[in-house]
């Protein structure tokens, strides 16, 4: 074992910073188009359950976005709490709704999956722009925004979608969560590998829709209506990204750790389903971020008898003698190898996604990225073994 945990270890940063360097940097140095060459009509969705409340403050935030052909389409998924009577009246008088009501749920269907395939046969518009009731636009540009990074050539658009700052240790994980998610899928998406999107903010047209038959692959499933259905329809050259702060949306987050839970197990659930170059990509990103963290005390306090130090060990030993330091740094060779490149490992990917998280409007606060890149392995971890044994069908999707 002498010999096989220094090397995977070391082969875990390596890949780590290959990732690191050429894959999350594309996000740093990528920046959004800001003019419109061109202006088409849009659809925005929204399937809704029992969401009276968020649709009244959302809607007349959509009726105001800048834009000049837009109509919102919210599609009712049975219910209960007068959602209906709020749209058939049209309480807020919002001046571009439309709606459906769902009364029935098909038994092949999950619920949400066929609310949103109801609404994109119903809307009229080529473009459809997908939002989740509790989230709300950060300004009157997003839709305009979105629009700007659909080229000719594009069918999907990505965007940014946040969450809330609140007190507490839960919030703070969600939020970091969210952001490494975030980093994760823009940084694949400008390396020609997409993979997902996320249906609080998302953009595709509805001939890319029809043309990927829908949700047929996963209707069944109770996610997948966004990150497995961009993993089907997107290519190399098909999508584009938007991460201007101006086009994010913001959504309340999970409050108690139970709720989370159930949230994380349904999203990351449907992860096996991804394409088999996705789920490798994934993996070694994952497990690579893993074994840079869990190894590194076994590694550190474990020296080789094969390792012989090379010369900069002298080096650091006369220095830290002439300085008087020897003593408040007794580690071995082995132990100040270990540590300087793990630092390194650590330092390079603290800067890059702290430039990351310039770039997604601060979502974090950059100087606790490496107490909660820890935790997010932590998650990794806890969420990669549930996630083997658990059962998506039983959780409700509201």
């Amino acid at each position: 074992m002498e010999f096989v945990f220094p090397i995977i270890f070391f082969i875990a940063l390596a890949v780590q910073l290959v990732y690191v360097l050429f894959v999350f940097t594309k996000l740093v140095g990528h920046n959004d188009f800001e003019t419109v060459a061109d202006m088409p009509p849009v659809t925005i969705i929204v399937a809704a359950s029992n969401e009276l409340q968020n649709l009244q403050e959302l809607l007349p935030i959509l009726d105001n976005q800048d834009y000049p052909n837009f109509e919102i389409l919210v599609a009712d998924d049975r219910s209960s709490d007068g959602t209906y009577d709020y749209l058939l009246t049209n309480e807020g008088n919002i001046k571009r709704l439309q709606f459906l009501r769902i009364l029935d749920l098909p038994q092949h269907f999950t619920a949400k999956k066929y609310a949103v395939t109801m609404a994109i046969k119903k809307a009229t518009n080529d473009v459809l722009l997908f939002t989740d009731a509790d989230c709300r636009p950060e300004s009157d540009q997003w839709l305009k925004t979105m629009v700007a990074q659909m080229d000719a050539d594009k069918d999907i658009v990505l965007g940014f979608s946040k969450y809330k700052f609140m007190p507490g240790a839960l919030n703070a994980l969600i939020r970091y969560e969210t952001f490494q998610t975030a980093v994760q899928y823009f940084s694949f998406a400008l390396t020609k590998v997409p993979y997902m999107g996320v249906g609080r903010n998302l953009m595709y047209k509805k001939s890319l829709f029809w043309k990927n038959n829908g949700f047929t692959r996963h209707y069944g499933l109770l996610s997948g209506d966004d990150d497995l259905f961009i993993n089907d329809a997107a290519t190399k050259d098909n999508v584009a990204i938007c991460i201007s702060e101006n086009a994010a949306t913001n959504s309340i987050p999970k409050e108690t750790w139970e709720e989370w839970f159930v949230q994380k197990r349904r999203h990351l659930s449907v992860g096996k389903r991804y394409k088999f170059k996705d789920k490798l990509n994934l993996g070694l990103l994952w497990m690579s971020e893993l074994i840079s963290w869990f190894f590194f005390l076994p590694v550190f306090f474990i020296k080789p008898d094969w390792f012989e130090a090379p010369e900069w060990s002298r080096i650091s030993n006369d220095f830290l003698k002439q300085y008087g330091l020897a003593h408040w740094y007794p580690f071995n060779d082995w132990m100040r190898l270990i540590l300087f490149v793990f630092c390194i490992w650590l330092v390079i990917k603290w800067i890059v996604l702290a430039k990351a998280n310039k770039k997604l409007s601060n979502t974090i606060k950059s100087w606790k990225i490496p107490y909660f890149d820890f935790l997010y392995a932590v998650y990794l971890f806890v969420f990669g073994i549930i996630t083997l044994f658990s059962n998506p069908k039983k959780i409700k999707w509201r």
